[in-house]
């Protein structure tokens, strides 16, 4: 009599280019999965369905209600939980047997790499260059294929890079900043996309695991919703690239200099006067205000107006998720310490939770 593991992926066995072996080597695998929103759920809820029995998990925010239109495994009543400790939830739920490891933490440049160990492929789920371009880098340092994939407003992107780069992410986007991007809360973004964008790179990590030596590292997709379409094109290797060519040991320009995490804000307000500047507008303040904080929004500063009654203290600009305050950090020309606060208001508020 057949187990009920086995009466579980019995259809999808049948599939010829699967089949049995194909199953096991689904079965063997480990993937981790950076960032649980729009991208993240379907990704984790279709590996999981399909068979991968060690899946790890990677988010520092608790769910919101701003989250339910496109981040399809949470519901009204997981506002105000650990994004991590509702997903593997909802895993367990469909698939007992599967191992589910979580981590609750925003990555960075400055995290520690030992969260990439023992995985045979990881997925960029975040929609923050910060995290992108760090996790980029941590699996070109251990050796692990990245698939990666972002969207803003109603257009989709996804690929899927070697854990040797030539070409990498840095190769495709050599030289963003957190200013030059939007996050979906400051861009928008329809959910259908997201739920494309994180089933295809699901997609993409089947196929490689079945097929490693077999698949192509070099192409990135397209997918547009009005008029729809999907479309792909090369990815040339980027021979000054910072991360994956001859010259990765040449400094790069994130402006790190200018970030803080959450710890090293506390640190610093311990040991001197901190100015908590938001730069949001005002209906996110509104909506979500940020205790202790003077708001001074960027749209101001862009005009070339400095925060009123504050003079030579530090300043530490804070933003939805980080990208405008780093931004906001270059108009406060008259303030010598001044920083951004790294994954902005939702780690802060996260923080103070625990």
């Amino acid at each position: 009599m057949k187990s009920k593991k086995e009466i579980f992926f019995q259809r999808q066995c049948l599939v010829p280019e699967i089949g049995q072996e194909g199953q096991k080597k689904w079965n063997d695998a480990s993937v981790l999965i950076i960032g649980l929103g729009g991208l993240g759920c379907p990704s984790a809820l279709q590996l999981a369905l399909a068979g991968v029995s060690r899946i790890g998990l990677v988010d520092f925010d608790v769910v919101e209600v701003s989250n339910l239109h496109r981040q399809t495994l949470f519901t009204w009543k997981d506002i105000g939980r650990k994004k991590t400790e509702v997903v593997s939830e909802v895993l367990k739920e469909h698939i007992p047997w599967i191992q589910i490891e979580t981590f609750s933490e925003f990555l960075n440049s400055n995290s520690n790499t030992q969260i990439f160990e023992t995985w045979d492929i990881v997925l960029d789920c975040t929609d923050t260059i910060i995290s992108k371009y760090a996790i980029n880098d941590f699996c070109l340092e251990k050796k692990i294929p990245l698939v990666t994939a972002s969207v803003f407003r109603t257009s989709a992107q996804f690929a899927i890079f070697s854990g040797d780069g030539k070409p990498c992410y840095r190769c495709l986007f050599p030289n963003l900043s957190e200013g030059d991007t939007f996050s979906c809360n400051e861009g928008g973004v329809l959910g259908i996309q997201t739920s494309l964008a994180g089933n295809y790179q699901a997609s993409l990590v089947l196929q490689y695991l079945l097929n490693p030596h077999q698949f192509e590292l070099n192409t990135v997709y397209f997918i547009e919703w009005n008029p729809i379409s999907f479309y792909q094109s090369k990815v040339e290797q980027d021979l000054q690239c910072p991360s994956c060519s001859e010259q990765r040991h040449l400094k790069r320009s994130e402006g790190n200099c200018l970030e803080i995490d959450q710890v090293g804000y506390l640190e610093l307000k311990s040991k001197t006067s901190v100015i908590l500047l938001d730069v949001r507008e005002e209906e996110e303040v509104i909506h979500s205000p940020i205790p202790d904080a003077v708001w001074f929004p960027l749209s101001e500063l862009e005009k070339g107006k400095s925060p009123p009654g504050i003079s030579d203290q530090t300043i530490v600009c804070v933003c939805e998720t980080g990208v405008r305050s780093l931004k906001a950090t270059s108009y406060l020309t008259n303030f010598q310490n001044k920083f951004s606060l790294i994954g902005g208001r939702r780690v802060l508020s996260r923080f103070k939770n625990e």
